[in-house]
């Protein structure tokens, strides 16, 4: 009862005409903008290229705040539980997609308790092979794989990353048996492809590319809807069969649900500004990221739809036992 009266009261002060004004004056403060990683990394890069062109339009510092304590669940809960006024920023990447079907008993609901702001850019996945595997091809890897269900293993950054959850539904779709092999950070799972202590591997594309272009390792599909301009004589995985499959690593940003539509809209139009200007594009380019912006509606349609492709696989993975 105490949790309804304190939601109304909420609500009522959202309405009010002193909410009204607050929102007139936004941002009266310094905005915090949570990443839920150590410094490094997309979800990093993300605000601290976006971070300084939003203190500038915005005349308040934003200030990039990093939690990697807890991951995504204790940075996400911090953002849900905040006040809902728009000085709480998280840098959402696929994990906030994950959770929802990934941990049990979660203290928030990332849907209900967080707002989409602005999708900022995409960052496609590529499956390699590596000096182990015969296969010169996707078509050539499934064969061996179901000619030999359960003999084929692939390395991955963690149970639960997107990477992972990638070749969870390539199983899925492919019907074959491939063992997943954890390590620690992408660094790891590749050095385990590098050695011959594992056959594939699904990565993201920037970090795999020195590799592919010193021949060391094989790029068999990329995850992108469309082939990716660094890789262009690499099928997709959709080219290659699979038509419902894409998955994409990304960035964007959210807040607090609950709130007001009209800093929500301040915040997605200083976003896309930024994403206008060269040098903005440039340094995420730089980084391996693709510019893709999606307004506040467009992202939370994507975001439901990453929710769904990522509940299937985690359901065929078996990485949540019932």
């Amino acid at each position: 009862m105490v949790r309804v009266i304190a939601s109304a009261a909420v609500a009522a002060l959202a309405c009010s005409p002193a909410a009204a004004q607050n929102e007139d004056k936004y941002p009266a403060r310094p905005i915090r903008y949570i990443v839920a990683s150590a410094p490094g990394g997309i979800a990093d890069i993300t605000p601290r290229v976006l971070a300084p062109r939003l203190s500038e339009a915005l005349r308040q510092a934003v200030v990039v705040e990093n939690r990697p304590a807890g991951g995504i669940v204790a940075a996400g809960e911090a953002v849900a539980k905040a006040a809902p006024d728009g000085y709480t920023l998280l840098s959402a990447t696929p994990q906030v997609a994950i959770v929802q079907s990934m941990v049990k008993d979660l203290a928030f609901d990332p849907r209900r308790d967080l707002a989409p702001i602005a999708l900022v850019g995409v960052i496609p996945n590529v499956l390699v092979a590596g000096p182990r595997t015969p296969a010169k091809t996707l078509a050539e890897l499934l064969e061996l794989a179901r000619r030999n269900p359960g003999k084929l293993n692939y390395s991955s950054t963690g149970a639960g990353t997107s990477v992972h959850l990638s070749a969870e539904l390539l199983k899925y779709y492919a019907g074959v048996d491939i063992v997943h092999v954890p390590y620690r950070g992408a660094a790891a799972a590749m050095t385990a492809l590098l050695a011959g202590d594992v056959d594939i591997m699904v990565d993201s594309v920037p970090p795999s590319l020195p590799h592919i272009r010193a021949g060391k390792v094989r790029a068999l599909a990329v995850t992108s809807a469309r082939r990716v301009p660094q890789l262009p004589e690499v099928p997709t995985m959709i080219e290659s069969g699979f038509p419902e499959f894409e998955i994409n690593g990304w960035s964007g940003v959210v807040t607090t649900g609950g709130t007001p539509g009209a800093v929500v809209a301040r915040l997605e139009s200083e976003i896309r500004r930024a994403l206008s200007q060269p040098q903005v594009v440039a340094a995420y380019e730089n980084a391996g990221l693709t510019v893709r912006f999606m307004g506040a509606a467009e992202f939370g349609k994507f975001w439901d739809a990453e929710i769904a492709k990522f509940a299937l696989a985690i359901k065929h993975s078996g990485a949540v036992k019932e």
